[in-house]
């Protein structure tokens, strides 16, 4: 079954959102019991390094920013690398790559939104363990899909 790129893009970028607005929702709620000094750093489950409660913005912003940089390679999926490249799957690998990029550009915002929604949890005293969870997870699911594109691309057929 074959997916196109724009609504497999379309997808993902849904859900990115819906979860980008659910944490946002939640950081305004939560903004006023996050005390003013928190914890961003620890070493054998105690807190060495503090900072402002600003901090818990940066996570969202870099996923933002590495999914605006990773929307970028899409566009242009012929500047990446290849294996077993031809004229005539030429077009096949450069589909496959524009999924495999939308996938981990989504996945990269929603990992570092998780991430950021379990230190705001932390922060006010929530303990959650999925929040915690999720982000390693879905790394996972992206080494697995670079890994299936890998292994795509060298039984790929001329």
């Amino acid at each position: 079954m074959l997916i196109k790129v724009n609504s497999f893009k379309h997808l993902f970028t849904f859900i990115s959102l819906v979860i980008l607005a659910y944490h946002l929702i939640n950081l305004f709620l939560f903004w006023p019991d996050i005390p003013d000094r928190i914890a961003i750093h620890s070493t054998k489950g105690e807190p060495d390094n503090w900072g402002s409660k600003y901090f818990v913005l940066v996570m969202p912003i870099i996923g933002l920013l590495i999914w605006w940089l990773l929307g970028l390679l899409t566009k242009n999926p012929e500047k990446l690398n290849y294996i077993n490249l031809t004229e005539k799957n030429r077009e096949q690998q450069y589909n496959m790559s524009k999924k495999i990029m939308v996938l981990i550009q989504n996945l990269v915002l929603i990992s570092s939104i998780l991430a950021n929604e379990s230190f705001v949890r932390y922060s006010v005293g929530i303990e959650n363990n999925v929040f915690s969870f999720l982000p390693l997870l879905l790394t996972a699911v992206m080494l697995l899909a670079v890994f299936f594109n890998l292994i795509w691309a060298v039984r790929l057929k001329e």
